[in-house]
Order: C-alpha cells, then structure tokens, then sequence
C-alpha cells in the first residue's frame, strides 16, 4: 500500500478563486481525505507542501508525441507545406525514434503539470504505449487514419484497415495498466477522410464508449475545400454524418460558422482550443469565447512540438485567454476562473475521465503542487492565481503526481533518468538530422 500526506496545501476554488489550506491524505491512487489538519498515522510518506498550490493535474486534450523529435524542423511553413513535411519526416523515424520521442515529450508534460493526455499518432503504436507506460503519465491514444490525399506525402490507409487497426489497439490496450492506458478512434478530419471512414470509426468507437479524437476546421483553405467537396461547413457535415457527441473531441475547431456552433452544443462535442499551434502556423484564431457563451464544453491542447514548440499547457492557456480577448476587445473573456477549468475540469469531462479533474475525496490523486515563492516574476502571493497564469511557466510546478504514484519532486524526476536519456535523444537527433537534411 502507498500513503503519502500533503501537508499544509493551499487548495484553489476555480469557480470562487479562493484558497483554502488543507492536508490531503492519498491512498494508493485515491484521494482518501481532504482536511484542515490530518494527524499522521505514521505509515505515510509525509510531504510539506509549506502553501504551494494544490491543483488536479493538467489535462491535454490534443497531442502529437510522436512530432516531439521534430520541433525545430518545420517553423515559419504555413499549414499546407507544413503537413507535406511533417509526413516526410515522420517517414524516416524509426521505431526507436519514435520510442524516444514520445517518452521526451511525456517528460515535458509531467515536468510542466500535465497528468494526462490524449494522443494522436501515426504508427508505432507499440513503443508508444511502452513510452508512454515508463513516463508514468496517463494517456488516451488512437491511431489516425487518412484515405483522402491532401498531397504527394499523405499516408494513406483504408476504411477496412483503419477500422482493423483501431479495433486492435482497442483490445490490446484499452483500459490496462489500472486503467492508465484507453484507446480512441482518431482519423484525421474530413479534409483528408472520406464519410465512410469517419462513420465507420465512430461507429465502433459509440458500440466500445471509445473517445472520437479528430481535426476539426483547422485551416482555411482545407475547410473550404471540405464545403466544396460536401456543399456544407466542416462542423456541419460531421454534425450530419452522425459524428458529433458527448464522446468527440475536435481539435483546433477555428473555421466554423455560428450555425455549426451551436449544431456542437446541441450534440454536446468538446472543441480543443490549441492556441500556440493556431498562431504559430497562421491558422486562424478560433472563436472560443463564442463557444463558451453557449455553454460548450472548450478544453486546452499543446498539439505537436512541431507545430507549438512546447508542452507547458500554462503558457497555453495564457496564449489561449489572450487571443480571446484580443478578438473580442473584451478583457473579460476567458477570464481566470473559466480558463483554470479548461485547464482541469473540462478536459476531464471531455476525456469522460470521471474521477479526475479536480481535489475532491474519492477522485483520483493526479495532483501538482506548484511553488509561487520562489520566482521573481510571481511575487505578491494575494494574486497567486491570477499571476500564474498570466506571468509564470509550468516550471513553477515542483511535485506531480499522477494515479498516486510520486513522479516528479522538488522539480526533479523521481524514477527517470533524464540525464541518461537526454543524452540517447541527442544520439538518435543527430543521425535523423544528416536525414531531414536531404529532404
């Protein structure tokens, strides 16, 4: 049995923006007690958390682990180059590369708080759920799929071949490991998937309560050519298609009308506002505001660090509430309570992980503690929360831990060698870059 104690947290309310001081028990992978004061029974580890925060773990909602090795390689291409490189390169890893490559992205996102992630990959689903599984963070992944060409570098497969594929993992990984590890149907999005594909995952993914993980109206020119090809909006014809539902989640989500914004509330879809990526590539701004206002359930994704750069989802969330109130001229929009919880709670609920998402008794102990004394850009410890996020990184987070298990501590991995593996990453990066270089 595992026992820590956290003493003397300091709890957030992210619907009042209070802050409490609590102790709180963890058992195993449970939160076993929440209380001003908790006696040691003197079989626990005991940690003083001496007032930092104690927030339920970050959620991402949109990623590609697999794209961590090729940050750096693809800056400055709008979308359209963009992709025809990324498959390019993605074609010359190798299962080892990819290997590394996810397990150093998992590293970045425990390092900055995340606990859980979603993931989109392309092949190598193996040594994916092994980086994954030797992280420790917790993941939802799936396979994506194409069957329409978008360019000369497409990874094509099929309807029959998607299917068996997402069936496969399905019965290979979903819900193992504690449950650490699901499995989703992931196919790329409409501009690269033909209906019968899209229909076809969604119908297994509605017969097994798998998560629908797919691109949602990320670039103009894309989404424009979906309406040539169907005479509808992208969010329109999934909407038609019998796609949108509690279970789906629609990354980037930015080149919708406000007839297809209310077609996702009425189906009670999740958009994935993935700000940093959407800048960085010129994509678009996405209308997350709007959504909110009707009560659409929006949650945050770092996307690729091909396209973002990075995994710290609080400078994804500062990306995200600024761009909001740059397009509305409203300071007010996305402000801090709604933004913490698209942080935690609403990407909990998008990823239908019941029991995470928040501090409470009974929920699952993906907690971070996350230090605001020591920085001097985070002073002033009556707007903590308010500085945080609009002044401070994921490097402020000094403890992780995630399904009770202790990860990360006082800044430092706990059951990694990061040395060791920062070094092997560095091997396998030279010998893919004399590769990209002939591209």
């Amino acid at each position: 049995m595992s026992i820590f104690l956290l003493q003397n947290c300091d709890v957030p309310d992210f619907d009042t923006l209070q802050i409490s001081g609590k102790d709180i028990l963890i058992v195993n992978d449970r939160i076993a007690k929440i209380a001003p004061k908790i006696f040691p029974a003197g079989n626990e580890t005991i940690i003083n958390a001496n007032g930092m925060l104690a927030m339920p773990g970050f959620i991402d909602c949109h990623s590609h682990l697999m794209q961590t090795f090729c940050k750096g390689y693809l800056d400055d291409y709008p979308i359209t180059k963009w992709l025809v490189r990324m498959f390019d390169i993605e074609d010359l890893m190798s299962e080892e590369d990819n290997y590394y490559s996810v397990l150093l992205g998992c590293m970045e996102s425990l390092r900055f708080g995340t606990t859980a992630i979603n993931d989109m990959c392309n092949k190598f689903i193996d040594s994916t759920v092994q980086a994954i599984r030797d992280s420790g963070i917790r993941a939802t992944i799936g396979l994506c799929h194409f069957d329409i060409a978008e360019n000369e570098s497409t990874p094509l497969s099929t309807v029959e071949k998607g299917l068996y594929e997402t069936e496969d993992i399905y019965h290979r990984f979903h819900g193992k490991y504690n449950d650490m590890i699901r499995t989703s149907a992931a196919p790329a999005g409409l501009p690269a998937c033909t209906k019968e594909l899209v229909q076809s995952l969604k119908k297994f993914s509605r017969e097994k309560n798998l998560i629908f993980h797919i691109h949602l109206a990320e670039g103009k020119k894309e989404t424009y050519d979906v309406r040539e090809r169907t005479a509808m909006g992208e969010g329109e014809a999934l909407f038609k298609y019998g796609i949108l539902d509690e279970y789906t989640l629609l990354a980037h989500s930015i080149w919708l009308e406000d007839y297809e914004l209310d077609l996702i509330k009425q189906s009670g879809a999740n958009p994935v506002h993935c700000p940093g990526t959407n800048m960085k590539i010129s994509d678009g701004i996405s209308n997350v505001q709007r959504m909110l206002e009707k009560g659409i359930n929006v949650c945050f994704g770092c996307d690729g660090e091909a396209s973002s750069s990075s995994r710290d989802m609080i400078r994804e969330a500062r990306n995200g509430a600024y761009l909001q109130k740059v397009i509305t001229l409203n300071p007010l929009a996305m402000g801090l309570s709604m933004t913490y919880k698209m942080l935690g709670a609403n990407g909990a609920k998008a990823l239908h992980y019941n029991d995470c998402g928040s501090i409470e008794e009974g929920k699952k102990a993906d907690i971070i503690l996350v230090d605001t004394t020591n920085d001097v850009s985070l002073t002033n410890q009556h707007t903590r929360l308010s500085n945080l996020l609009y002044a401070g990184t994921g490097y402020a987070v000094d403890t992780v831990f995630v399904d009770g298990n202790l990860v990360l501590q006082k800044k430092q991995f706990t059951k990694i060698n990061v040395q060791n593996i920062l070094e092997k990453c560095e091997t396998l990066l030279s010998k893919l870059d004399k590769k990209i270089s002939k591209l």
